[in-house]
C-alpha cells in the first residue's frame, strides 16, 4: 500500500480539514500529515493545481493520486478501503447513505452567514462574544430545525450505527454550542458526543494553542 499523505492548514481551523483528518482516523489508516499555510504560497498552490487540479488543502496524495475536497476525500478512502477489512464511514442503507450526503451537502452549500460569525476558529479555539447577526441567526435556526428533525432524543448518532456525516453536522452544531448559543437539549448532546470520539480528539490535539 502506498503511504497516505494529508496536506492540512497549520492553523487547523479548516472544517474541510477536519473532515479529512477524521476520516483517515475512523479508518484506522496510518498516514503522514503535512501542513501549509492559509492562503496557500504561489510555488505551493502551483504545485497543488499542477498534481490534483485545484490548489486547495486538504488535499490527499495516495500514490499517484492528488485529491482534494473534502467528500471527495472521504468517498475516495470509504471506497479504496471497503469493510470488512476496515471500519465503515458512510451508511450500508442506500437511503441512509443518501441522506447522509444529503445533510453533508446541506453544510457545504448553504450556512454561510453563520460560517463568517460563528468561524471554526471560535470551535476550537476562543468563542466570540458578539450576537448572531440577522442572517447568521436566520441559519442557526435552520441548521437546528434541520437537527431536529433528524436526531432521536437520547442517540449520539444520526443513523444506528456512526457514520461520517455525524462529524460533519456536529461540528456544524458546535458552531452554536462552544459560542453559547441556544439549541435543544438533545441536539447539545449529539453534538457534543461528536466531540468526544477518538478521531475527533486526534484532530484538536493537532489544533495549535490560543494564546
Amino acid at each position: 500500500m502506498n503511504d497516505l499523505v494529508l496536506y492540512a492548514d497549520t492553523g487547523f481551523v479548516s472544517p474541510w480539514v477536519f473532515h479529512a483528518l477524521v476520516a483517515l482516523e475512523e479508518k484506522r489508516l496510518p498516514y503522514r500529515l503535512e501542513t501549509v499555510p492559509l492562503p496557500i504560497p504561489a510555488a505551493q498552490r502551483a504545485a497543488f493545481q499542477a498534481r490534483g487540479i485545484l490548489g486547495t488543502v486538504p488535499m490527499l496524495v495516495h500514490g499517484e493520486l492528488w485529491v482534494t475536497e473534502s467528500l471527495a476525500i472521504s468517498e475516495y478512502l470509504a471506497e479504496r478501503f471497503p469493510v470488512p477489512d476496515h471500519p465503515r464511514l458512510f451508511p450500508a442503507d442506500l437511503g441512509e447513505r443518501a441522506r447522509a450526503r444529503q445533510v453533508m451537502s446541506m453544510i457545504r452549500t448553504s450556512l454561510f452567514a453563520l460560517r463568517t460569525d460563528r468561524p471554526t476558529s471560535s470551535v476550537f479555539g476562543r468563542p466570540v462574544s458578539a450576537p448572531l447577526g440577522a442572517q447568521a441567526a436566520a441559519d442557526a435556526g435552520e441548521l437546528v430545525r434541520v437537527a431536529t428533525a433528524l436526531i432521536t432524543p437520547g442517540a449520539t448518532s444520526l443513523f444506528a450505527t456512526w457514520c461520517i456525516a455525524d462529524v460533519d453536522l456536529g461540528l456544524a452544531l458546535m458552531r452554536l454550542v462552544a459560542n453559547g448559543d441556544p439549541v435543544p437539549a438533545h441536539v447539545h448532546a449529539y453534538a457534543t458526543a461528536q466531540f468526544q470520539r477518538r478521531s475527533v480528539r486526534a484532530y484538536l490535539s493537532r489544533v495549535p494553542t490560543t494564546p
